[in-house]
């Protein structure tokens, strides 16, 4: 080291030595950085959540019962047993439990009046079950078994026509029965006719 002129001259490698440790002296004294700002992210917004739906679904008793006799009248009906059914089909139609049930009722009374079978048969009786069935859907106009009700109420108006169609064939058979049995019956005369010649 040397003094010059009041200066003192320090080696090249001392002067390198020296500035690191100014520097380092320096860096410790200064200040710390200024704390970054924590912005807190925006509150979340709370979702409403619909409750669960309860894991039971809904029963309405007196529409499955209703179901139940619906059904018991369908298989009498099948089975022949005519007035268990018709009562099945009224004792749905006593209780209401519902629209749709009552015009399932209705019809399946329509149905049962319209069997040839059944000793009940009446197509006037049918015609008035039908008028009844009409009046329902009508009244239902603006519920969801709407469309359904006023479907049976069109099948009660068909199965009614088909048996006007085949009163008609009965009656077109009779007619051309008794015309086979006078072409058979001039057949036979003839051949009489030409043998005893």
């Amino acid at each position: 080291m040397r003094i010059y002129r009041g200066v003192c001259i320090v080696p090249s490698s001392r002067r390198a030595a020296c500035a690191a440790g100014l520097l380092l002296l320096a860096a410790c004294a200064s200040p710390p950085p200024p704390p970054q700002q924590c912005v807190a992210p925006p509150p979340v917004e709370p979702v409403v959540v619909p409750p669960a739906p309860a894991c039971e679904p809904e029963i309405d008793l007196a529409t499955e019962a209703a179901l139940r006799k619906l059904g018991l009248g369908n298989e009498w009906h099948q089975e022949g047993r005519y007035e268990a059914a018709f009562e099945a089909y009224e004792a749905v139609l006593a209780e209401h439990a519902s629209l749709l049930a009552d015009a399932y009722a209705l019809w399946g009374i329509v149905s049962l009046r319209l069997d040839r079978d059944n000793p009940g048969y009446s197509r006037d009786a049918a015609q008035t079950v039908t008028y009844v069935l009409d009046q329902r859907a009508a009244q239902a106009v603006h519920g969801e078994a709407a469309a359904e009700a006023r479907l049976l109420w069109f099948a009660a108006k068909i199965m009614i026509e088909a048996d006007v169609s085949k009163d008609k064939v009965v009656a077109e058979n009779r007619k051309l029965r008794a015309e086979l049995e006078q072409r058979d019956e001039a057949i036979k005369r003839l051949r009489d006719l030409t043998v005893g010649q």
